[in-house]
């Protein structure tokens, strides 16, 4: 049966199967108000499909093309295609043939941005960064300023850093993430001071996200790590602690400072609580060097030597691979260690967001029509190549440096172990360093409960660790 144009037929001709593709140029009109009609009545798939019956025999000449893009990137949106809505989106925003349109272009792309995983290099690196992008509305335009200064200052254009980021209102949120890409540009020049006091200045401010407010507890702890007042890190480390509870690293963070305080047992509670399988992922060769460091100053000797060669238990085939000359492009382990850190990490989430939007093109497709999902599936497919190609740069760099990291944890390990050796002829003297702390005792009764460690792990318990191993040195 051939595809009707009356009116009465409306509906019919746009969200009947495979008439899309035959339609009249009156039927592309009624198309297009099928799509505005429905999509406001909150229908995503028929809006896409009829969006899509209208875009089909559209160019970019025709008056209703930019509005019909932006129909469609609405709707992608509503149905969870945050990355073919961003492209059609940025396709608004960068051609910019219907101007009233662009505040609404940018706005969806700072959603989708501020929403999870995205294009960083298309859509902030490509456009963003160094658009033509002016007379915006106030909240849209300080998103707009805060990318391009942050451009600027990569490119070492202070000066246009400083101009864009001066139209920033202290009302925005982007007031808090411009003051702290300042304070840490004070920490590159080494002006230590000046940054803490920027950081703790950033905490004042009233609009401030979470995310950003820990970024800012996280960099003034290692401020002061690195100054020595490890009581003030620990402070900025359990705000953190208690604002992302999953995070391992930090937990590496907190027990080094608890070792240059002098506190060894809690040190080694933070470390063994990396045993825990919520953070088998975690890729850290240093926790077995500060292992038997804490151990070696409370003179355990034997088990500082167990703790160090732990390096080798755990990472011994990717340290073998490195002696043995495989070219670390080639080493499986380093591959799999590398793909869990940094920026590989950063990009694989990216990855995996595409191939989750694209998996949903099948559960839609019988709504939004064959034509729509065939080209969704050629813009997840050029998108999916793209990331994996990014992926494979990111992993060499990565694999580079995990690699190095390997290496400086064998060499540290080889020489605790030397040093465990020359301390054996010594005799039990305390190292040089932080006099160790007291051991907590557990009282007979109190408000406080003591449980023996038995091999389970609690999420909620985590933090609590504590190792009562005897302090076994002789001044």
């Amino acid at each position: 049966m051939g595809c009707r144009s009356s009116a009465a037929g409306l509906v019919a001709i746009v969200l009947a199967a495979g008439c899309s593709t035959t339609l009249k140029p009156g039927d592309r009109e009624a198309a297009f108000a099928v799509a505005v009609e429905v999509g406001q009545s909150r229908r995503p798939e028929a809006a896409a499909r009829a969006t899509w019956a209208y875009l089909s025999g559209a160019t970019e000449d025709d008056p209703r093309y930019d509005r019909a893009v932006r129909l469609m990137a609405r709707a992608a949106e509503s149905m969870g295609f945050s990355y073919a809505a961003s492209l059609w989106y940025l396709e608004i925003a960068q051609a910019r043939r219907d101007v009233t349109l662009l505040p609404e272009a940018v706005r969806g792309l700072e959603r989708i941005i501020l929403g999870g995983p995205h294009d960083e290099e298309v859509l902030i690196n490509g456009f963003l960064g160094s658009a033509e992008l002016s007379e915006l509305p106030p909240d849209i335009q300080a998103f707009v300023d805060f990318h391009q200064g942050v451009a600027s200052i990569r490119n070492d254009l202070d000066h246009w850093a400083s101009d864009r980021f001066s139209r920033i209102p202290e009302s925005s949120i982007y007031f808090a993430r411009m003051k702290y890409v300042r304070a840490v540009e004070l920490v590159k020049k080494g002006k230590l001071k000046e940054a803490a006091e920027a950081f703790e200045a950033i905490l004042e401010l009233d609009a401030l996200d979470e995310a950003l407010k820990a970024d800012v507890h996280r960099s003034l702890a290692r401020l002061h790590f690195e100054n020595g007042k490890y009581d003030d890190a620990l402070e900025h480390y359990q705000i953190i602690r208690e604002m992302a509870p999953g995070d391992p690293e930090l937990l590496l963070e907190m027990a080094w400072a608890h070792y240059y305080e002098g506190d060894s047992r809690r040190a080694l509670g933070l470390l063994y609580a990396l045993d825990a399988p919520v953070y088998a992922d975690l890729i850290a060769p240093e926790r077995f060097l500060l292992e038997a460091l804490c151990l070696r100053r409370l003179c355990q000797f034997g088990p500082a030597r167990n703790a160090a060669i732990r390096l080798a238990q755990r990472h011994g085939d990717a340290v073998g691979d490195i002696y043995s000359g495989v070219p670390l492009g080639q080493s499986k382990v380093l591959q799999a260690a590398a793909a869990e850190r940094g920026l590989t990490r950063k990009i694989a989430l990216y990855r995996k967001r595409l191939e989750e939007e694209k998996g949903r093109i099948a559960l839609v497709q019988g709504t939004i029509g064959a034509g729509l999902a065939n080209e969704l599936h050629k813009i997840y497919d050029a998108g999916i190549a793209e990331a994996k190609r990014r992926e494979a740069e990111m992993m060499a760099l990565e694999v580079d440096e995990l690699a190095d990291a390997l290496l400086q944890a064998e060499e540290g390990v080889r020489l605790i172990l030397h040093e465990l050796g020359v301390a054996l002829l010594r005799g039990r003297r305390p190292p040089e360093g932080a006099t160790e702390a007291t051991a907590v005792e557990i009282p007979t009764g109190g408000d406080q409960v003591f449980y023996r460690f038995e091999g389970e792990f609690w999420t909620d318990e985590l933090d609590d660790f504590v190792v009562y191993a005897e302090d076994r040195c002789i001044d």
